[in-house]
């Protein structure tokens, strides 16, 4: 019954992007002109086309497979989708957007699905209400702008999200519910993302297309963000459970399934920081315009990112499962096994870096 969502959202997602795309040439959407990385004309209808997909499987799931979930969280996605719609449309101001998300991310939070523990991470455990909101407030903002920030070539921000989603369907799928604490209805969090995940897929058709393309938008960006952060709190929440617990810290996997967009949205902000421009205006430094510059076309620089993307959670895994078995806790002190799983992580990246982004090599 679950892969019907994975078609669903993958017919549905092709024809709105084909039908959406006509709308274009009817001003609905502006046509646009590239900023950065981009030479041909586009248009910035994938968001809504993805949106809209959600909306009709979320009509479908209510009306005959009583699928649901929680109006907060369902307020605040499409709040933050409008954001983007606005923002795709007038070009709204950084201020005013970053505002209007804080209040869609107080929302979110009233939804009773927000970042309650830290799961042993330096050594935290559960931590105060009060602190709980605040940190989930400002990882809500991370996600959904670090979604945003990479969206700077064809196919990049679809692949790490379809990456998300292949991997989190995965986690709800053989989390049995009879034996792990899953509060979350179980069954809408898989039919929503397996939705996402047909959707991406008809979405990245469009998007690496050499005429005719479609781009996610601000729309789009921030709308995926604000789903993942949902489910990013959902898992990391103390009333739920997930199989990985037996190997895997839960706070480690949030971050190895978003290793790209954080990581490179830190680094931008710093180079921002340093060189005294403001962390919010646009510029050249992500790392996708690294291998841009270097002479890789938009389909190899993307599917290059989103392959090291994936190897490093794979090797987070590995690394987690080998040490949880070793136990240097019962020969060292307590905390220094995620110390060192997140030790060898960031060692393996930085070899990824220095490999394939600071190499001369061109493409």
């Amino acid at each position: 019954m679950f892969f019907f969502f994975i078609l669903i959202g993958f017919i549905t997602s092709t024809f709105l992007n084909g039908y959406l795309q006509d709308f274009s040439k009817k001003k609905i959407f502006d046509p646009i002109n590239t900023r950065s990385s981009h030479n041909e004309k586009a248009t910035r209808s994938g968001g809504a086309a993805i949106f809209l997909t959600l909306c009709f499987c979320y009509g479908i799931g209510r009306a005959f497979l009583d699928l649901d979930i929680n109006l907060f969280s369902l307020i605040a996605c499409c709040f933050v989708a409008l954001i983007g719609f606005f923002d795709d449309l007038f070009d709204v101001y950084y201020v005013e957007k970053f505002a209007l998300q804080i209040f869609a991310g107080i929302i979110l939070i009233q939804s009773d699905v927000y970042i309650n523990n830290f799961h042993g991470i330096f050594g935290i455990y559960e931590i105060s209400e009060l602190t709980a909101y605040i940190i989930s407030l400002f990882v809500f903002l991370v996600i959904t702008n670090s979604l945003n920030l990479i969206d700077g070539i064809d196919g990049l921000t679809g692949l790490i999200s379809l990456k998300f989603f292949i991997a989190i369907s995965i986690i709800i799928y053989f989390t049995d519910t009879n034996i792990y604490t899953f509060a979350v209805n179980k069954e809408s969090m898989l039919s929503y993302s397996l939705t996402l995940i047909g959707a991406l897929i008809g979405f990245l058709i469009f998007n690496y297309k050499s005429e005719k393309k479609v781009f996610l938008g601000d729309f789009g960006s921030l709308l995926i963000g604000s789903v993942i952060t949902y489910f990013i709190f959902s898992i990391l929440h103390s009333n739920n459970q997930i199989i990985t617990d037996n190997w895997v810290n839960r706070s480690l996997i949030a971050v190895l399934l978003l290793i790209y967009p954080l990581t490179d949205t830190l680094r931008v902000y710093i180079l921002r920081a340093k060189s005294g421009n403001s962390p919010f205006l646009p510029d050249r430094r992500h790392l996708h315009h690294k291998l841009i510059d270097k002479g890789y076309s938009h389909v190899k620089a993307s599917i290059l990112i989103a392959l090291l993307s994936i190897s490093v959670l794979i090797f987070g895994f590995g690394i987690s499962l080998l040490i949880w078995n070793i136990d240097l806790s019962s020969i060292l002190f307590e905390g220094v096994n995620i110390i060192a799983t997140i030790l060898i992580i960031l060692a393996y990246m930085i070899f990824l870096y220095f490999k394939f982004f600071e190499s001369k090599v061109s493409k």
